[in-house]
């Protein structure tokens, strides 16, 4: 009887485009991001060490080169007053050997480098950039850029001339605050190239696996130079400025009153010396 045929099996959902790659390219978005964030916060960091290198210039950089000065004053002062105390009033005369230490500093060199003890003058560092305008809008605007621009995100070769140009303008953009220069960069198009031969579902999937593999490598570099930069020099002393700031102290005005007691004690033993 017709009421008692088995009801017809139900067909399989109809399969989307492919679940595959949507899923594969969901995962290359999520990478996507994260690289442009690793970039956002390395060039904050690296901005962040330029503007604190630009203080220690201003605030330590003649201190130090003053004292600098003394110590070679002091250690040609030095080297006189050895050679009064050993030749007397023969001293200057030319047919007076020289002393030990002279001949071992021009045989061999020794006396070049700065004074043992003495850290060497902090590098020149660029000034320090503006006040930051709309920062939500431009770390937003940053992170949008970086994924259409980046050189390291091109998936087409020849597109990576052009990527490096523009990520080069992206960043000295973000760096000097400019929103507008962002927003104008944001219209930029790729210059026009041949459409792409069609791909096979198995070269796509391979392509896509190939890029998100590519990105985490990248990511993990990123990642490890944000620790090296977080471990160098110039940002734990930058993190030693902010806990003393924060307990009510100034580390580098610390570091500039020990320069200038250094520079007193240099001046005092010079005028001792002359």
């Amino acid at each position: 009887m017709f009421w008692k045929r088995k009801p017809p099996a139900p067909k399989a959902p109809p399969r989307s485009s492919d679940n595959e790659q949507d899923a594969l390219r969901r995962t290359l978005a999520a990478r996507q991001e994260r690289v442009a964030q690793l970039e956002l916060d390395l060039l904050n960091s690296q901005n962040e060490l330029a503007a604190f290198n630009a203080e220690i210039e201003r605030r330590l950089g003649p201190l130090q080169r003053r004292l600098e000065a003394l110590e070679a004053e002091l250690s040609e002062a030095r080297r006189r007053a050895s050679r009064r105390a050993m030749w007397g009033a023969r001293a200057s005369s030319p047919d007076v050997p020289e002393d030990v230490v002279t001949q071992y500093q021009r045989v061999w060199g020794w006396g070049s480098k700065p004074p043992t003890g003495q850290p060497d003058r902090p590098a020149a560092a660029p000034a320090p950039p503006p006040p930051p305008t709309g920062e939500s809008e431009l770390k937003s605007l940053y992170r949008t850029l970086a994924k259409r621009f980046h050189p390291d995100l091109a998936q087409d070769p020849a597109e990576k001339p052009w990527r490096e140009t523009m990520m080069a303008r992206v960043n000295a953009a973000y760096s000097s605050q400019d929103l507008a220069a962002l927003r104008q960069l944001a219209n930029e198009q790729p210059p026009n190239q041949a459409p792409p031969a069609p791909k096979t579902r198995e070269q796509v999937l391979a392509e896509l696996q190939a890029e998100i593999d590519r990105l985490d490598e990248l990511a993990a570099r990123l990642e490890q130079e944000l620790d090296a930069l977080a471990k160098s020099p110039g940002v734990q002393l930058k993190l030693e400025a902010l806990w003393a700031r924060r307990a009510g102290g100034d580390l580098l005005g610390e570091m500039g009153r020990q320069l200038q007691d250094d520079i007193k004690r240099a001046e005092k033993e010079l005028a001792a010396l002359r």
